[in-house]
């Protein structure tokens, strides 16, 4: 069992797949605010209760914002920049 959670971004779905930390099923979050159309995605982070999508613009070379979703919410709620 995984007691950090994990988290997967599927591109060709635009969601991520989630299972929350210490549980085996696994919960799906469409990323709607999040257009892989025009950004392009570096890789997912957890942090503590936040899972993090890192991204840019596809001409960038390294992520330029991150997208922030929760395990206690498992929705979508904010992005910004760092």
């Amino acid at each position: 069992m995984n007691n950090n959670g994990l988290a997967i971004y599927n591109e060709s779905k635009n969601e991520l797949e989630v299972t929350r930390p210490g549980q085996i099923q696994r919960f799906k979050i469409k990323c709607t605010n999040l257009n892989p159309k025009q950004l392009k995605v570096f890789g997912v982070e957890i942090h503590g209760d936040e899972i993090w999508v890192l991204t840019s613009p596809k001409t960038n070379s390294r992520p330029t914002r991150k997208f922030i979703y929760k395990f206690s919410s498992l929705n979508g709620g904010s992005s910004g920049s760092y």
